[in-house]
């Protein structure tokens, strides 16, 4: 009986487990998160607060940074 409950709880445990490939980030999100459609491009500054990029565009061709972080 011992053997058994042991088993049992242990097929039970392996079972409870989401396989790794569903757990992996879905790139598509990713990226469209990155990337704008921008006419002069995107800028390079990052976020003090949240260390992420910069999700606005530059004003002008050859800026690489926009009006917040010039």
């Amino acid at each position: 009986m011992k053997n058994f409950l042991l088993g049992l709880f242990i097929a039970t445990a392996l079972l409870s487990f989401k396989p790794i490939d569903k757990i992996v980030a879905n790139p598509t999100t990713v990226k469209t998160e990155i990337s704008q459609n921008c006419k002069h491009g995107q800028c390079q500054g990052t976020a003090k607060s949240t260390k992420k990029r910069c999700l606005h565009c530059v004003s002008n061709a050859g800026d690489r940074f926009c009006y917040q972080h010039k």
